[in-house]
């Protein structure tokens, strides 16, 4: 008869119960069982519990949790209560599966000695994990170095507490609350002698900026290939590969770029950290073996969006701050992000198993489980800030512009045929393309009626759009009254744009992309923003319209969003409020019933 590989999984647990010197009650009594009987004879589920706990040290806790009405019905069943236990207290967590705590502690203040308890997690309140923080900060020394006297915010003394106690953390403000004001005075306070900052290009000169504020200037920004640290270095995503390789096969020692991790960095913020999520790409790789080398005390990633989309844009983010939900990637995308393997078949005939991670599921449990790490607040939540209104305005396209719209497809199948382009193309890829470029060129005279009133009343505007073709005609439009912000433009023009906007009474209109202008710059010089079109990624846009919504901001701002009925603008729409309600769940966001979107379409 083979071997089941039920036996195999037994002897290796057996094996494991031999040697186990541990402090895991629940084995020990196993192993007990074992050395008095000689043998013992164990489930599938402890056979599991033992393999996957061997080399684990139950994780001290040591507070008392919230637990259901119902979890509490059950317990004073099974112990014999006089009353339903609202709490227990968790001395120690000794194992954790995708569904279940177990836990030693206590269910009254009677019991002379912990006991051990399963724990459903959907029947747990609270975070068995959180951890409160007791940092003391003199923020009076900080005002006096501040070349403008700033005096912090309470959400911003919260937030400084937050990073100097958490360590390695995500601070997840909604946009404009100061996170980078919050991440410098943390830094100073924390006696770090070579602090990291990485961020979007784009940004580097306004960090510089920020931390001269406080009369600090041993600062460098990195470019090109010399690496020039300071107490402060600031360096761009892009560039990081320059200073830093990854050991790969066929590379020699000696060729091995090593200026980031030789420089011992003992702090490294990373600005805009949503960049990170995809974990395959360079940046995002770079900066994990970055963290794996240098073993910082401190590592704060900033971002006014955590989850881009979905579940599965967190993941890489808790991983590279060390979060015990990073631990086990199929744990977490089977938990949280619906994820389930699938078999597909090859061209060649063969067949490669691979994983579908793109849903999203117990997201009340994951919001709970990463409070203790990640901070976000909303600015109507902290501040008593003005309000933000966004409003959709819809158009109809004419009975010639829809047939034209109708059929772009078949156009761009003839056009292909006629340059003689070989391959198959992506029809939905290419149709969202020209679909939604077509619809940005139509929305102009739209976006220059609504500008037009609000240029007479001497207000200045905000313009975000997605094709180089809108912006040019938008800014031919508006001349010498507009500045742009785009991506082929230096650093040092895109900050001469934002200058002029917020400093310049002549220049009324910034028109900018919404990739390159979205994130890092401040333009509260105008309280309305209109987007000509707008991005797939709920993140994108929202972190446009706060460019305007943010701290000095004093008037309310509206943001308006152009769509055009029967179209793909209006699709788009109920897609991202969709993909908005996954984020604020996951984030710890009340949705009213009334906003719940729960169809969609996706393109991406």
């Amino acid at each position: 008869m083979p071997i089941q590989l039920s036996d195999i999984k037994g002897i290796e647990a057996i094996n494991k119960l031999n040697s186990y010197s541990g402090s895991n009650p629940y084995i020990n009594a196993i192993k007990k069982t074992l050395i008095e009987k000689g043998k013992v004879s164990l489930t599938a589920i402890q056979e599991a519990y033992i393999i996957d706990n061997y080399d684990k040290k139950p994780f001290k806790i040591d507070r008392v949790i919230a637990i259901s009405s119902y979890l509490g019905s059950e317990f004073k069943e099974k112990h014999n209560l006089k009353f339903i236990p609202e709490r227990i207290y968790i001395g120690f967590i000794l194992a954790e599966n995708d569904k279940t705590f177990h836990v030693y502690g206590k269910l009254t203040q009677k019991q002379t000695s912990n006991e051990m308890y399963w724990l459903p997690k959907t029947q747990v309140l609270g975070d068995p994990y959180f951890e409160p923080i007791n940092v003391e900060v003199d923020f009076q020394k900080y005002i006096d170095l501040d070349i403008l006297g700033r005096v912090p915010y309470e959400h911003q003394k919260e937030g400084v507490k937050f990073l100097l106690g958490r360590k390695k953390c995500i601070l997840g403000d909604d946009m404009g609350l100061g996170k980078s004001y919050m991440s410098i005075v943390s830094a100073m306070e924390s006696g770090a002698k070579n602090i990291l900052i990485v961020c979007p290009s784009s940004t580097k000169i306004n960090w510089e900026r920020e931390i001269h504020m406080f009369q600090e200037y041993n600062t460098s920004i990195i470019s090109g290939r010399k690496w020039a640290p300071a107490k402060f270095t600031i360096i761009n995503f892009d560039i990081l590969k320059n200073f830093h390789t990854m050991v790969k096969k066929g590379i020699e020692p000696d060729e091995m770029l090593t200026n980031i991790v030789d420089t011992k960095f003992d702090l490294m913020i990373v600005d805009e950290a949503h960049f990170l999520k995809n974990n395959k790409s360079i940046r995002g790789m770079i900066i994990a073996d970055i963290v794996n080398k240098l073993k910082m005390e401190y590592i704060w990633l900033l971002t006014g969006t955590p989850v881009a989309n979905r579940p599965k844009d967190l993941y890489n983010l808790l991983n590279i701050i060390e979060h015990p939900l990073a631990e086990n990637w199929q744990f977490y995308v089977k938990r949280y992000c619906d994820g389930r393997q699938i078999t597909i078949k090859l061209k060649n005939g063969g067949t490669k198993k691979t994983w579908l991670v793109d849903g999203n599921s117990n997201l009340d449990e994951l919001s709970v489980r990463i409070k203790n790490s990640c901070l976000r607040r909303l600015k109507n939540e902290v501040m008593d800030m003005p309000d933000k209104v966004i409003v959709p305005t819809h158009h109809e396209l004419s009975a010639s512009e829809y047939i034209e719209y109708e059929s772009l497809w078949e156009g761009y199948l003839v056009k292909r045929a006629e340059e003689k382009k070989k391959g198959t193309p992506d029809r939905d890829l290419v149709e969202l393309i020209l679909l939604r470029k077509f619809i940005a060129m139509k929305a102009i005279p739209h976006t220059i009626d609504m500008v037009e009133p609000i240029l007479e009343e001497g207000n200045k505007v905000i313009i975000f759009t997605s094709f180089a073709d809108e912006l040019l005609e938008l800014q031919e439009h508006f001349g010498n009254n507009c500045v742009v912000h785009h991506g082929s433009m230096s650093n040092r023009d895109k900050q001469k744009s934002v200058d002029a906007f917020q400093n310049n009474k002549n220049v009324k209109v910034f028109i900018g992309n919404i990739i390159s202008a979205g994130v890092g710059i401040t333009l509260t010089a105008a309280n309305t923003v209109i987007f000509n079109s707008f991005d797939w990624v709920t993140g994108n846009n929202e972190q446009g319209e706060d460019r305007s919504y943010r701290i000095g901001q004093k008037d309310n701002v509206t943001v308006y969003y152009q769509l055009f009925e029967d179209t793909i603008t209006t699709r788009m729409w109920y897609t991202l409020k969709y993909k908005k309600n996954i984020i604020d769940r996951i984030l710890g966001v009340k949705v009213a019933d009334d906003e719940i979107i729960t169809e969609y379409i996706e393109y991406e």
